[in-house]
């Protein structure tokens, strides 16, 4: 049976609690027998769970961006964009799926793993109520401030272009609460090792922008700033449908979707304990992340589309291993912390860490070589349309390649983040985030006037190792190691070379200016691809038929 999946419940349903709300029925896991739940799937056939979801998600979420580029390029427009939705990604950063990992995932899943599932459908359903009132409130002070946000962000922008910005954020912000409301969702689903549908569901997000630019751009003809409105609301059409998606799920297993604003709730109280450090934590990667855009806003026109273009590609495998190992890793790891003896913890935690962490080097370094050496190949077959030309391409490609260099030390700290989370600490998250945050800033500052964009992607790609090494020293001290014997780095090493050599050497042997074209370049990341396909099991790093075999 798919791991996304629960066995049949019994036929007669489950009586429902005597406190719960009239008409309500039990959670699905009360109607099944202990047998049944206590046949979890294993972390590698969850893992291709999410990899498929996620894989789906960002393609069709490349597919996003290639129109997108096709009808603005890296024009002002584009730049507005990007702001714009960079301004609105405050409330879903803020209360989406990073704060919810810290606080309502590990209790939630904690109380099933104890056997209460009713307490924890009413917890669920407590945190619920109280994330549609932070997210009303967000979105609704979003929509009167669009002119304050819009300035801090992109400061650098003309009057006209922060004029165009404002009208645009007051769209989204309404938008990424709907998407808020999505991550919700996706905890429970989660939880209960429902791994598909949550991470496969942005793609009605990203379907309806689609759809939006294909029918009011390519059908009828409209251009410049109403073609940027018509994205904006087909986004906030879309986080709609990304919802609907998952509250019939949600509804099911909690036997009810009926929130409830019960703030006195023992779950809402432990979860309220690590709220503070856990928003403060994505406060800091938040204003990070709108420090960059802030300092890329007076590097001129284009310059916010370039790098918005280099991040899209970059988060295509960070969100497939980093996310997606996290997201798998967390539910397990919480229900190990469940374990009294604080040895056998800890064996068990740094037994998980270690394979997620080897997991993620077979895969990332080879992608870091792909992204520096054959980075112009794949901006080209993923990018290259319409108004974003081959200089467009010579822009992005610089940047793309620095991006790569971070791909290991945020994968990894993704995962180190979420042990430190299952092990109940968000303090130290939070903490190594606002360091992450100085160091990038700093570096970015210094670089920028010499490398322009690149500066500032530096900044945070060394930002990024410096908060790697330090969650992965403060974990070891915690748990006592990290699992690292089962990283066979010279295997790694010599999948990267074979995989990526021939991709270069293809490159090379195909004549004139073949490679620098959408089909040339597909042929040179499909021998990439293929090489790696077959190195990888003959070094005895990677099976595909049995991720396959998984997967099924």
């Amino acid at each position: 049976m798919p791991p996304d999946l629960d066995p049949p419940a019994a036929t007669q349903a489950a009586t429902p609690p005597a406190n719960a709300a009239p008409g309500a029925r039990a959670p699905a896991d009360a109607a099944r027998p202990a047998a049944a739940q206590a046949t979890p799937p294993s972390a590698a056939r969850s893992s291709a769970m999410v990899t498929a979801g996620i894989i789906l998600s960002r393609l069709v979420g490349l597919l996003r961006q290639r129109v997108t580029a096709h009808f603005f390029g890296t024009s002002e427009l584009a730049d507005v964009l990007t702001a714009a939705f960079r301004a609105g990604n405050i409330t879903q950063n803020l209360l989406g799926e990073g704060t919810l990992s810290a606080t309502f995932i590990p209790v939630y899943a904690r109380l099933r793993a104890a056997g209460e599932a009713h307490r924890a459908a009413r917890f669920a359903l407590s945190a619920l109520g109280l994330l549609l009132v932070a997210a009303a409130i967000a979105s609704a002070l979003g929509v009167l401030a669009a002119p304050w946000v819009s300035f801090l962000i992109a400061a650098g922008f003309s009057e006209e272009k922060l004029a165009s910005m404002i009208r645009i954020v007051r769209i989204v912000f309404p938008m990424t609460g709907l998407l808020a409301l999505s991550a919700w969702g996706l905890g429970v689903l989660n939880a209960h090792r429902r791994f598909f549908l949550p991470y496969a569901a942005p793609v009605a997000w990203s379907a309806a922008q689609i759809a939006g630019l294909l029918v009011f751009g390519a059908w009828l003809g409209v251009r410049g700033e109403p073609l940027a409105e018509v994205l904006a609301w087909s986004a906030f059409g879309g986080a709609a449908l990304q919802l609907a998606l998952l509250l019939p799920s949600a509804r099911k297993l909690l036997g009810g979707l009926r929130p409830r604003f019960d703030s006195s709730d023992p779950g809402v109280r432990e979860a309220g304990v690590k709220l503070p450090a856990a928003l403060l934590g994505r406060g800091i990667i938040q204003v990070s992340g709108l420090v960059d855009t802030l300092l890329v806003s007076f590097l001129g026109a284009g310059a916010n589309a370039a790098f918005h273009y280099a991040q899209t590609i970059y988060l295509l495998p960070m969100s497939v291993l980093g996310a997606g190992e996290a997201a798998v890793a967390l539910p397990e790891m919480a229900r190990d912390t469940a374990e009294a003896d604080v040895a056998r913890r800890n064996e068990a935690l740094s037994r998980r860490l270690g394979a997620s962490l080897a997991r993620l080097t077979v895969l990332t370094v080879p992608t870091m070589a792909v992204f520096l050496v054959l980075g112009r190949e794949l901006i080209t077959l993923l990018l290259q349309t319409g108004t974003f030309d081959r200089a467009s391409t010579a822009r992005v490609e610089p940047l793309l390649g620095a991006y790569g260099l971070a791909l290991l030390a945020n994968a990894a700290g993704r995962v180190l983040i979420t042990t430190s989370f299952a092990l109940g600490d968000t303090r130290t998250p939070a903490r190594y985030a606002l360091y992450r945050m100085l160091v990038s800033a700093g570096i970015a500052l210094v670089l920028m006037r010499w490398l322009d964009v690149l500066g500032v992607v530096l900044g945070a790609v060394i930002a990024g190792w410096v908060e790697a090494i330090a969650l992965a020293r403060r974990v070891r001290r915690e748990i006592g190691g990290l699992g690292l014997e089962q990283i066979r780095l010279g295997r790694v090493a010599a999948l990267t070379v074979i995989s990526v050599g021939c991709g270069a050497a293809l490159r090379a042997a195909l004549p004139g200016g073949l490679a620098e074209t959408p089909w040339g370049a597909a042929l040179v990341l499909s021998s990439c691809g293929v090489a790696f396909a077959v190195a990888a099991p003959a070094l005895g790093l990677f099976s595909l038929k049995s991720l396959l075999r998984r997967a099924r």
